[in-house]
């Protein structure tokens, strides 16, 4: 087994007819097929990956897989393979927040990235990735991040300098792996999702300590919890990372700041749920227009600067969609507080979120920043993240 991510040591397939046997477990028929195994839907992936399968192979397993419905063990078996294709380098990096983005919006703008610059001036090390060839017709990230000033990176190395000078970049997934781009090439050819889209977002390649899951489709929170599971037992370096499983705006790793939400998180060491209540009433039927989904928007929604818009002379930055984008970036910050440091309340949270944006072109002393959090904890030092002179430290 070459040098990449997982050090956890897994039995790989040595000749073709391992492989024909997974498949022959997935398509004995009604009565005798059952799903793979972590272990199985591993060495599917990792089969492939070292030459035992052709395409075809892979595609069958995948849309046998499909049909009857993904389990957690093969989306985290998947998983583990994938994790095992990255180069070793990723996981040197320093990095507090994985954050995968592979839902891509399609009628807003991905204010996510608003919400992890925000982040980033505090401290904290983001590497957001994703996947821009799967929804190329959304409002992915990858078309957002130039304008926004966010480093796209491809290796491990441009990363950490990225991290090093500005705490945050953006990766390609085809750059982490190049598996990507075969699962790719498949989803193009079939036109059928596969379970490589709900593996990809649980790589977690440079080990975070927090890692956000974000889901569209009900029943697929519990799949995330059990995957999360299966990888931290299967995998020495996931032990300590806290993984955040939440509904994603159009399944985008996003809150809606429209909606409440649940955020289920987990850790070895254990588990516990945030309740986030609705954050913005209103707005109802309101949506963009054209102006408010290109990336100069965007970009002078951080900025803070205006043009008119085509709304009677109006403001852009008066609409409903900047009051939305601007509570949407508040409620995303807010929780990532709350889950970086278990003892931040929401009222404080969000405090903390409203001084951030209001002042992210000020020089803002972390001490200062960090006053708003003497009150509303639980109990001091909760969790180990939020330190070494972050803002929740």
């Amino acid at each position: 087994m070459d040098s990449h991510c997982s050090k956890t040591p897994f039995i790989n397939i040595t000749e073709p007819n391992e492989y024909k046997q997974l498949i022959r477990t997935l398509a004995r028929g009604k009565k005798s097929a059952r799903s793979l195994t972590f272990l199985e839907s591993y060495q599917l992936i990792r089969g492939f990956y070292d030459n035992y399968a052709s395409v075809t192979q892979l595609s069958v397993a995948l849309m046998l897989m499909r049909v009857k419905g993904e389990s957690a063990e093969e989306i985290a078996g998947a998983a583990m393979a994938l994790r095992t294709t990255v180069d070793g380098g990723w996981q040197q990096l320093d990095v507090d927040i994985d954050w995968p983005c592979y839902g891509a919006k399609r009628d807003q703008l991905p204010y996510l990235l608003l919400s992890a610059k925000l982040l980033a001036l505090q401290g904290y090390r983001i590497l957001l990735h994703g996947d821009d060839s799967a929804l190329p017709h959304r409002q992915h990230i990858a078309k957002f991040v130039n304008i926004l000033g966010i480093n796209s990176v491809s290796t491990a190395e441009e990363a950490d300098a990225a991290l090093k000078s500005a705490g945050i970049c953006y990766v390609n997934a085809d750059k982490l792996s190049r598996l990507v781009i075969s699962f790719s090439d498949i989803h193009k050819e079939l036109g059928l999702r596969s379970l490589f889209q709900s593996a990809i977002r649980c790589i977690n390649p440079s080990n975070a300590a927090l890692s956000l899951r974000s889901y569209f489709h009900s029943g697929l929170g519990d799949i995330h919890f059990n995957v999360a599971r299966l990888m931290a037992e299967s995998d020495s370096q996931l032990r300590q990372s806290k993984v955040a499983i939440f509904k994603g705006y159009q399944g985008e790793c996003e809150l809606s700041p429209r909606t409440s939400a649940v955020i289920n998180i987990f850790q070895l060491s254990g588990q516990r749920q945030i309740n986030l209540p609705t954050q913005l009433d209103g707005l109802i039927g309101s949506k963009a227009n054209a102006s408010e989904l290109s990336p100069p928007w965007l970009s002078l929604l951080w900025l803070k600067l205006s043009f008119p818009s085509n709304n009677n002379g109006g403001h852009a930055l008066d609409s409903p969609e900047a009051e939305r984008a601007q509570a949407a970036v508040i409620t995303n910050v807010m929780a990532i507080l709350m889950l970086l440091d278990s003892s931040i309340q929401i009222d404080v949270a969000k405090k903390m979120a409203t001084t951030f944006w209001q002042q992210r072109h000020q020089s803002v002393s972390i001490k200062r920043v960090t006053q708003l959090n003497t009150q509303g904890r639980s109990q001091p030092n909760a969790d180990s993240i939020g330190s070494g002179g972050k803002a929740c430290a």
